[in-house]
């Protein structure tokens, strides 16, 4: 039996759900879930019985929950910023260790966002053609940072190939940001997308405003040096890593070392391998609205992503 004496509610917005079913017949309605427990791990083994599912306050049938076994299209955008051009390996290995693991069940492109966003690698399995590219990319001299031109030129490449499954995961520093998009603008294409967006953050990471300051320069300065750096490019960024990931179904991991970014990609990893196919039932063709997935679970964090109209 399942104990239902707490319930996780995530609410999706209206435009979230809207692309995504918008035209859709009666029938089968489908939402990609992860849910986390109190350590961060995903939790298994969840049926039908321990999730719920709500539109406009309206209860509405859970017909099936399955494990989510659809491959992936990947984009993995790297800050490629750096320090006097010289990269740093904990960096590249981790980088590329992950993007050779995603592709083993799924597509995966790689893009670069340190002097401009460029792609490195289209979408493949090949992990020798993912594993050159991803090596090759780093090693430039960067100052800034184009974290929005990046997720904008995946979410193009996405649109053409008109993917199943989409995910971004976007692994940054804190070098000033110069792209040119808005941070809503942005976000309102992952969610008419069905996108879920993830970012792992590097603080003070390479490449970093923070690592370049010389210590010769006065305290006051360095604050004044600070303020200015964090201009309006950058406040674009930070909302877009706020917001994007949690309104997309996506998470946000926070580092303050390098070191730690091998073991947060290997959660990343199992978090998209551990996932859930919740199908529910709607009759009608028009607009979902307030969609409400619940999860008779205490204690747990609960992710969704709107599966893209035409998926099964």
């Amino acid at each position: 039996m399942v104990r239902r004496s707490g319930l996780a509610v995530l609410t999706l917005s209206l435009s979230l759900l809207g692309p995504a079913f918008a035209g859709a017949q009666d029938g089968d309605k489908h939402v990609y879930v992860t849910v986390l427990g109190p350590d961060g791990a995903p939790v298994g083994g969840l049926t039908a019985e321990h999730f719920a599912v709500r539109e406009s306050g309206k209860e509405r049938q859970v017909l099936k929950v399955e494990a989510l076994q659809l491959p992936m299209h990947v984009a993995v955008l790297v800050d490629t910023s750096s320090v006097n051009g010289v990269p740093d390996e904990t960096l590249r290995s981790a980088v590329v260790e992950f993007v050779e693991r995603l592709a083993g069940f799924n597509q995966v492109a790689v893009y670069s966002f340190g002097d401009r966003a460029a792609p490195v690698v289209s979408f493949t399995q090949d992990s020798v053609k993912l594993r050159h590219g991803t090596t090759s990319m780093f090693g430039w001299s960067h100052q800034r940072s184009h974290l929005l031109d990046a997720v904008d030129l995946a979410l193009r490449d996405m649109e053409r190939l008109e993917v199943r499954r989409p995910v971004i995961i976007a692994i940054t520093s804190e070098s000033p940001e110069s792209s040119g998009r808005t941070a809503g603008g942005v976000i309102k294409r992952l969610i008419g997308q069905s996108v879920a967006f993830h970012a792992v953050s590097l603080a003070g990471g390479v490449g970093s405003a923070a690592t370049r300051v010389s210590k010769d320069i006065p305290a006051s300065s360095q604050r004044m040096g600070a303020m200015i750096a964090a201009g309006e490019g950058d406040r674009e960024r930070d909302q877009l890593l706020q917001q994007g990931t949690a309104a997309t179904g996506g998470g946000r991991q926070r580092l303050t070392s390098v070191m730690a970014l091998r073991a947060a990609l290997t959660r990343l990893t199992g978090e998209l391998s551990n996932s859930y196919l919740v199908s529910f039932s709607r009759a009608g063709s028009t607009r979902i609205k307030d969609l409400q997935v619940g999860i008779m679970l205490e204690g747990v964090t609960l992710r969704a992503t709107a599966a893209p109209f035409g998926t099964r």
